[in-house]
């Protein structure tokens, strides 16, 4: 298999990896915290002392089936993970990508080891813990399929280094304000129902209103990299408006079919099938959000001059102002 061939196998096999967390750890884990069935089992990696593979999950209850399934899913992206790492060194992916690989096998090991004290510990802390690590761990195997696509690869540095300068910067702004608003949306859904917010309760409030920061400034993120002439960016600030556009869409069904509006008569049905799917589908499409505006960080930095180019052009700007000065 030549050189060409096998990256482009890691890159099928990367996506697959990153989709497959999407679908399993993650769209379960977000029902697990959406039913409070994080301690249905209170031992760990056995459940309800089966072996993890010999437990009867196909005929156990509703809690139990969602809770085993996730570690199921835990279990399963462990072992790609696994061999995700060891396909980047066979398929002499580059040193990047190589040390992505470890870094992701790494990660995922923790966050198995990381729900394992959320159990062993019985502490909704750690499970919030455990779900904001998690937004790290995917994101990270999505930077690893970006860096090895061809797009990566044939991407272009910026001409306008003003406009590189500025979308860089509102990038980093964006991904800031998203963490911010990510760890509010982690508290609202793991401390505050069971009354350990503490000092975060007002997470309540400032959560729903703190989304309108990303809104506001994702549009105008489009137009600065429309202005750098970057493919490679300007598709990822695109993304980027609608995963935000989309996500506080869900964010505002989630609102209505947990707490209703009572003072237009809408009463929340605690436990429904909508409140369920809504609060579940929010937490994964935050999630694919964070990692969106953490790709638009890694590539406003990929479209930047090497600083070398930078200082030779500032350089020749000092020199033709000075030579001006004198005549």
């Amino acid at each position: 298999m030549s050189v060409t061939s096998s990256s482009r196998w890691l890159h099928r096999f990367a996506w697959l990896t990153a989709t497959l967390t999407l679908l399993l750890p993650v769209t379960t884990g977000a029902i697990v915290t959406t039913l409070d069935a994080g301690m249905i089992f209170s031992d760990w990696p056995s459940s309800d002392g089966h072996n993890m593979l010999a437990y009867p999950w196909l005929t156990s209850a509703r809690d139990q089936f969602v809770e085993h399934g996730h570690r199921l899913a835990g279990l399963t992206v462990g072992l790609l993970s696994i061999a995700l790492a060891i396909s980047a060194w066979v398929a002499r992916a580059s040193r990047t990508a190589r040390l992505l690989a470890l870094a992701i096998f790494a990660s995922v090991f923790a966050q198995g080891i990381l729900g394992g004290f959320r159990v062993l510990m019985d502490a909704k802390v750690m499970a919030l813990i455990h779900g904001d690590f998690a937004a790290g761990v995917f994101s990270l195997m999505c930077v690893f399929v970006l860096v090895t696509g061809s797009r990566w690869e044939a991407r272009t540095v910026v001409s306008d280094q003003s406009a590189g300068l500025m979308a860089r910067n509102l990038s980093i702004v964006i991904l800031t304000a998203i963490i911010v608003q990510y760890f509010l949306g982690g508290v609202v859904r793991h401390l505050i129902p069971f009354g350990l917010a503490g000092a975060l309760s007002a997470a309540w409030v400032i959560h729903p209103w703190f989304a309108l920061v990303p809104v506001l400034l994702s549009p105008i993120l489009v137009v600065v990299a429309q202005r750098t002439g970057s493919q490679l960016l300007i598709r990822h600030a695109n993304l980027m408006v609608v995963m935000v556009i989309g996500q506080a869409l869900v964010g505002l069904a989630t609102w209505y079919f947990r707490y209703g509006f009572p003072m237009w008569g809408v009463v929340a049905q605690q436990g429904s099938l909508s409140q369920i799917i809504s609060s579940s589908v929010h937490k994964v499409v935050g999630m694919l959000t964070l990692m969106t505006s953490v790709l638009n960080v890694v590539c406003a930095l990929a479209v930047q001059p090497p600083v070398s180019e930078v200082n030779s052009s500032r350089s020749q700007s000092f020199e033709g102002s000075m030579m001006g000065a004198a005549t």
